[in-house]
Formats: C-alpha cells, sequence, structure tokens
C-alpha cells in the first residue's frame, strides 16, 4: 500500500500549518485516508451486508489482510450518516427560513417576522383537479349516484406523502444506574416517502418522481418534510398524505401542515384489516362475522361511512361477545371520516388509496438491513446507517462522495414491465372425483 508524507508548521506547541488537514479530510487515530472510491463502496456494502462481512469484503477485494477493521469501518459509516444527516438538516431548515417560516416547538408554522401563524390564505390555491366531466363518466360507470361524491375532490397533479414508523431492537450500552429504571426496548426510526404523481386513468399516460426522508423522531421527519417542500417549491400543490390511522401522525401533520393545501387519506388495507380484527372480537360466530364483513367493506368502498355505522349498529346482539369493542370501531368510523374517501372512484380514476410506499420505503431504508436476528444497534448508529441506505436509493451516493453535498431533488423510478405470459386455466381433479382444484399454469 502507498503512503503519503505529510508536512507540519509548528511553533512551539501551536501547529500552524498541516498539509494532511489541507489537503485530505480529518481521521480517526490510526485511521488510513481513504479515496473517493472506496468511500463509495464502503458505503454501499454497509447498505447491503452487516459491518463485519463488509469489512471482510472490502479487505478481500484490497487483497489486503491487515485492512480496515470492522470497529473502524463502523465508524466510518456512523460518521457519514451523521455528516449525510446533518447536510440534510441545514438544506431544509435554510429552506424554511428562506421562505420567511418557522417552526414553534408544538410544530405550528409561523411567519418569522411578524410572528403570526400562517394561513392557509396566505398560500396560493391549488386549482389542478381532474376534469368534472372525466369524473362524472368514471361515476357512471361504477353505477354511482350523482350525490355521493364530489366532482371537485379528485386531484390531478399531487404531492402524495407516506409516513412510517419502525423500531429496531435496542443495543444495551450500560446498565442502568437505578433499580427498577430500563432503557427503551427499541430505537425508533421515521421514514417519509415524496412522491410527486400526475395521475391519468391510462397508466402509460401517469407519471411520477420520488424522495425518501428519515429522521430519529415524527417530528424530526415532518420537519425535514416541511423544508424539502420549500426547497422543492410544492406548496402550491395538494398535499396527500396517506396515514395508518396512528394518532401521532395524524396531530403532526394538523400541526405542522393545517396552512397548506391537504388531504389525509386513510389507508385501505389498514382499514380493511382494522375492521377485521374487531369483528373478530365482536362476533363470537366465524360465519356471522364473515357475512358482516361482507356488507360492511363495500360500503365503506365507497366511502359510504353513514351506511357502515348503521350496518353496525344492526348487528344481532345475540351474536356479540365484545360490546365494548363495537361501540369502538363505531366511534372509531366517527373520528377517522374525513380521511375515508370514496376508494372506488378513487381508483377508478387512476389515484392512489394506499400508503404502501411508505411501508416499502421502511424496508428498503431500515427494515431489510438492520432487523435480523441478532442484530442490536445504538440510536446512532441505526439512524446515521439508514441516513446512507437514503442517500443510495435517492441516487445522491456519487454526488456526496464526490462533492460532499445532496441535491434532494427527486428523481424519476422506472420501473420495466414484465411482458405479460400466456396463460390457460386448467382443472385438476383430486383422486376421490368430488374435490376441483382450479391450478394456472403458463402455455
Amino acid at each position: 500500500m502507498l503512503g503519503t508524507k505529510g508536512h507540519k508548521l509548528i511553533n512551539g506547541k501551536q501547529t500552524i500549518y498541516d498539509s494532511t488537514e489541507a489537503f485530505f479530510e480529518k481521521t480517526g487515530p490510526r485511521e488510513a485516508f481513504k479515496s473517493n472510491l472506496f468511500k463509495e463502496l464502503s458505503l454501499y456494502i454497509a447498505t447491503k451486508t452487516s459491518i463485519r462481512n463488509g469489512a471482510a469484503l472490502l479487505n478481500r477485494m484490497r487483497r489486503s489482510d491487515k485492512g480496515i477493521i470492522p470497529m473502524t469501518f463502523a465508524n466510518f459509516i456512523e460518521r457519514e450518516g451523521e455528516v449525510i444527516q446533518r447536510c440534510i438538516e441545514e438544506k431544509t431548515m435554510a429552506a424554511i427560513e428562506e421562505k420567511g417560516f418557522s417552526v414553534e416547538a408544538d410544530g405550528t408554522v409561523i411567519w418569522k417576522a411578524s410572528g403570526e401563524r400562517v394561513k392557509q390564505c396566505d398560500i396560493k390555491p391549488n386549482q389542478e383537479h381532474i376534469n368534472e366531466e372525466t369524473v362524472h363518466e368514471a361515476a357512471k360507470r361504477l353505477k354511482l349516484n350523482e350525490g355521493s361524491y364530489n366532482p371537485s375532490d379528485y386531484e390531478k397533479s399531487s404531492v402524495n406523502i407516506s409516513s412510517d414508523d419502525v423500531g429496531v431492537k435496542r443495543q444495551t450500552e450500560s446498565r442502568p444506574s437505578e433499580e427498577g429504571k430500563t432503557q427503551p426496548k427499541r430505537v425508533e426510526n421515521t421514514v417519509i416517502h415524496v412522491e410527486m404523481a400526475n395521475a391519468s386513468i391510462d397508466p402509460k399516460e401517469s407519471s411520477s418522481s420520488s424522495y425518501i426522508l428519515n429522521s430519529s423522531s415524527v417530528s424530526g421527519a415532518f420537519k425535514l418534510l416541511l423544508g424539502f417542500l420549500c426547497m422543492n417549491r410544492l406548496f402550491d400543490k395538494t398535499l396527500v398524505f396517506f396515514v395508518d390511522g396512528a394518532r401521532n401522525l395524524n396531530t403532526a401533520i394538523a400541526a405542522m401542515f393545517s396552512f397548506a393545501n391537504i388531504k389525509i387519506i386513510l389507508d385501505w388495507y389498514h382499514l380493511s384489516k382494522k375492521m377485521e380484527e374487531t369483528l373478530s372480537r365482536i362476533c363470537n360466530n366465524r360465519v356471522y362475522r364473515n357475512e358482516m364483513l361482507q356488507k360492511i367493506m363495500p360500503l365503506l368502498w365507497r366511502g359510504d361511512v353513514d351506511g357502515a355505522i348503521s350496518m353496525l349498529k344492526s348487528i344481532d346482539m345475540r351474536m356479540v361477545k365484545d360490546s365494548g369493542s363495537l361501540n369502538y370501531i363505531a366511534g372509531y368510523l366517527e373520528r377517522v371520516r374525513k380521511t375515508i374517501p370514496n376508494y372506488m372512484l378513487r381508483a377508478q380514476l387512476g389515484l392512489r388509496n394506499s400508503s404502501n410506499r411508505g411501508e416499502k420505503s421502511n424496508d428498503l431504508i431500515v427494515s431489510n438491513r438492520q432487523k435480523h436476528n441478532g442484530m442490536s444497534w445504538s440510536d446512532a448508529g441505526s439512524v446515521t446507517l439508514a441516513s446512507v441506505s437514503a442517500a443510495l436509493h435517492n441516487g445522491e451516493l456519487d454526488n456526496w462522495v464526490e462533492h460532499r453535498t445532496l441535491s434532494l431533488k427527486m428523481i424519476e423510478r422506472l420501473t420495466p414491465k414484465r411482458p405479460r405470459r400466456n396463460r390457460k386455466r386448467t382443472e385438476v381433479a383430486y383422486s376421490n372425483g368430488k374435490t376441483k382444484a382450479v391450478a394456472v399454469v403458463a402455455a
């Protein structure tokens, strides 16, 4: 391995000039300087495999038995992730200040100059909605009554935002000093997926670009989101938040983005799952439970909350084993009424109904790398590695390694579609000649 000599100019005990700090970035004790190519490779490998395996792989690629050790590798990744996260925080904070905003401790956004709360009338309203005639045509195909939907409530161009929390096993750093006092068992991360989408019934005409943000807390993640929207000048669009019904997310959205053109939509999967689980607690008969689901879920799919609540109230009390859960689910539907749209019409118009992009982003940034048997993480280690993973997924890694900055610009993600294979349905009878199963096989 080649070495480079450094030179220092020292006056007594004071260092006046050090060529190693002037030309090269600062490193830890006995830590070798890393080239840009090595940095990029190290950051990439750290997002794909464990620190120990990553260090062994780097040393094997360099044909070195005494190369980088796991502890040095871990420190380098943590340091890089910390600087990446700091860069995002500084850029988003600068964008918030440039907009003239300031964020209070409770998440409220105020005008920095006057101290007054930012209001909806201060922001240009969004006029980009799907043509009403198109909405009426889609509703007609679905046989919906005109009074059951608002034709101006369907966004053509929007910023779709999905947020998801994930916890990974915490690393025990020290024994608690007080008896009975324990450390939290999990390290929490919040990941936000931001997507700029143009809706269209024809999938070939729709387009989207996206970016992923992460933080150690919900409030921190939404503050980054506020700065990101300021940077990209997206407040003239409708902000559509897809949530899973968690109160902390709804509270954070209402506090920070009440001035914007926002729409909150309860994810259909979570609504369906909640109804299924709650009705299982309510009904003492599985068959009756399934009958009620078949009646209630089509009503919710059409956004008919009143109809769903009425159906719940008509449940045969002889089939109820937990009346408390029955009152709870009726109250829940009443509480989230404003976040339940006409899912069926949105799907027909090519609009999203799901927060799955946020959950998938969480898998890509945190879970796939950090949630494995035997793994545990410190607060700094988990968040900084998630920051490195986010930079890689956002296509920012090259920019970071070469220029030590991030663009915070959404990138278009193109997923090539698989060519459809011709398939035929074949019925296969079991040996008893009574039961039949249908298998789908390729032609």
